[in-house]
């Protein structure tokens, strides 16, 4: 499966991507190695950490509040977002995750970090910091009253919905954090960033998700997707970055256009052959980790949860 933050993390290093999507499977029960890699591939920084609890705040509570036409409560929203960061950070602390048949789907206070799995210090402030962090992203979109109404206006909010296509024929996944669906107008899709310097832009990674609608609306559209979808072309539609962290420059707007499409489908011409080329359509017991290999700048190995699997070069002994 082809997704563009996938092959991002291809480019970066090719031996994370093989651990973390073909070795990974939280359904193995009976191999040691492979579950060892499935809890590694769920490891976050406490930044990761804390972003990810804002999409699930927003994307859990926000968007259902609003289609349902509920007020919305923010001392509720900052409140479920304190009860969440408690619950998975002692679920993390304690390493609940390696627990015998610990189920990780479906558990919404299933949290890994790497502090406290390979021992790093995970203090008091950063993690006051991360919680500060998490208010202040949620305040941010909530003061937001022009943005929230326009929310409110939609028909429909979709929210980290998975959209599948082929191109050029291997399957390609795409999950916009949120679509904003209208009766007459076009769709907007809309990714939340929780980054502390916001300093990169994002619009490559919001075209892709363009792409996928566009698809899916052309061949299989959801079932609860607006039966007038597939009468707007993709330069109709409206993506936008929102930086959660960053009041000064919150939003950035981007166009579709005919020259982003065509860069963008090079690009990912060339990754699918790339990747191809590879392996990376292989099965695990097919694929071959020795045509995978490690990144050239020892700073992507920073933070990454396979470095004791990737040092040791003798991945079924771990």
């Amino acid at each position: 499966m082809f997704t563009p933050t996938g092959y991002k993390l291809f480019q970066k290093c090719e031996l994370q991507w093989y651990f973390k999507n073909i070795v990974a499977d939280g359904r193995v029960k009976n191999d040691a190695f492979r579950k060892e890699v499935t809890i590694l591939s769920k490891l976050d920084t406490i930044e990761a950490w804390r972003g990810k609890i804002v999409d699930d705040v927003v994307s859990r509570l926000l968007v259902n509040a609003i289609n349902k036409k509920f007020p919305i409560d923010k001392a509720y929203l900052l409140k479920e977002a304190d009860q969440l960061f408690d619950s998975q950070l002692e679920y993390a602390a304690f390493q609940k995750y390696r627990e015998p048949d610990r189920r990780y789907s479906q558990d919404k206070d299933f949290a890994a970090l790497v502090n406290y799995e390979f021992g790093i210090e995970c203090s008091e402030l950063a993690l006051n910091n991360a919680r500060n962090d998490i208010h202040f992203a949620l305040n941010n979109l909530l003061a937001d009253r022009e943005f929230i109404a326009y929310l409110q206006s939609a028909k429909f909010l979709a929210s980290q919905r998975s959209l599948h296509y082929l191109f050029s024929g291997m399957p390609v996944s795409s999950k916009p954090d949120l679509i904003v669906f209208f009766d007459n107008a076009p769709p907007h899709i809309i990714d939340w960033k929780v980054h502390t310097f916001g300093i990169h832009t994002y619009d490559e990674q919001l075209l892709s998700y363009a792409i996928a609608l566009y698809k899916v609306s052309k061949t299989k559209p959801h079932i609860d997707f607006p039966a007038n979808l597939g009468r707007y072309q993709i330069y109709d539609y409206k993506l936008t970055e929102y930086q959660l962290l960053h009041p000064d420059r919150i939003r950035r707007d981007y166009e579709v256009t005919k020259e982003k499409l065509e860069g963008l489908n090079d690009k990912m011409s060339k990754g699918v052959i790339q990747m191809y080329m590879k392996g990376c359509h292989k099965k695990y017991g097919d694929a071959n980790p020795e045509n995978f290999e490690t990144t050239y700048y020892i700073e992507n190995c920073h933070n990454c949860s396979f470095k004791k699997i990737c040092k040791s070069k003798d991945y079924e002994k771990i």
